[in-house]
């Protein structure tokens, strides 16, 4: 069998040599569909550069990990998945420094100077900030860097060069055939709706997508309730959501990590529904084991960040395009099976 050079690859293209060379090198210029095309034959045919060997003769490429989190355990799954990736790429010349900020403590000027010195970077991976308030500072980095990356937390608003993160639709429609199955032989079918910040493109898409799940699966979605992403605001705001809705609720759904306020609620108050929370936190262990939450979803927030790291690493060392979401699978945990998510 013939081997593949970059001359083959020219010579089918109808291109010169050093244009196909160019194509692999992520500041190669090139016009991009001539670009998709040379990395698409070169996929087709298994062509790969010795992207090694010319790694050894380029700078260090520097890498910036920042993540906003209210959840230690989020953080630190999170950072694991950026050193496995980091282990797997290093033998080229890569350095990351990490940056973590409180979502509880954090303020606007600690994200300003944060993504002002992300600017040094050759490219950044973000995780955790989807408010709206961050698109505009986002917006700022990427016009500035190019090579920005959004992991778990996503603005699909944000100009990124691509985003890493679960399928919150997918994670809603999961939810809904649960509980559904849950109340198949229950003559009433009432489910409320916690949700995080509504401002949060990811969670008014999970919203959308529970709302449709809920009438492809015959449940009546009695109201979705925003609880802002703020545990003190959730505490104070829950006696008068139960005072409404507490005797008609036959199941529920929250798409926030913060499910702790309503988990302590419905212990207090002794109330037993089918519950399925988001995340597997200690928290949410905690309340499995009580029997207040039923099951949870896991996001798998390590592989999303792993994926977005190589996925960056491959397109700054390679010129790889990556496509505009990297999808993480979505799983439900129950009491049985809720170690396999450590």
């Amino acid at each position: 069998m013939e081997k593949v050079t970059i001359y083959t690859l020219a010579k089918e293209l109808n291109m010169s040599p050093s244009m196909v060379s160019r194509a692999f090198s992520p500041n190669g210029r090139i016009d991009r569909e001539k670009r998709r095309l040379v990395l698409a034959l070169a996929e087709k045919r298994g062509y790969a550069p010795n992207t090694l060997a010319s790694r050894l003769s380029m700078r260090e490429i520097r890498i910036a990990v920042v993540i906003s989190s209210r959840f230690a355990a989020n953080t630190e799954k999170m950072l694991l998945g950026a050193r496995e990736a980091y282990e797997a790429s290093r033998d080229y010349k890569i350095r990351y420094d990490v940056i973590t900020l409180d979502t509880g403590t954090a303020t606007d000027a600690d994200y300003d100077e944060t993504l002002q010195k992300c600017r040094r970077y050759d490219g950044v991976l973000i995780a955790g900030m989807s408010a709206k308030r961050h698109a505009e500072r986002i917006r700022r980095l990427c016009e500035a860097v190019g090579r920005v990356v959004l992991v778990q937390a996503v603005n699909l608003d944000s100009d990124c060069l691509f985003a890493s993160k679960h399928d919150e639709t997918l994670a809603s429609r999961l939810s809904a055939e649960f509980l559904s199955a849950c109340l198949r032989m229950s003559t009433r079918k009432n489910v409320l709706l916690f949700t995080g910040d509504l401002e949060s493109a990811l969670h008014k898409s999970a919203a959308d997508a529970f709302r449709l799940a809920c009438t492809a699966q015959g449940l009546n979605l009695l109201s979705v309730v925003d609880m802002k992403d703020d545990e003190a605001y959730f505490e104070a705001l829950l006696p008068s959501v139960m005072q409404v809705y507490g005797k008609l609720i036959d199941g529920i759904y929250i798409t926030s990590g913060l499910s702790k306020p309503l988990c302590a609620y419905l212990e207090e108050h002794r109330t037993s529904v089918p519950f399925v929370a988001f995340d597997t936190y200690e928290t949410v262990r905690e309340y499995m084991k009580k029997g207040i939450v039923t099951a949870a979803v896991s996001q798998n927030v390590k592989a999303q960040m792993r994926s977005a790291f190589e996925m960056l690493v491959r397109h700054i060392t390679t010129g790889e395009l990556p496509p505009s979401i990297l999808y993480t699978d979505v799983s439900l945990a129950l009491q049985s099976n809720v170690h396999q998510f450590d």
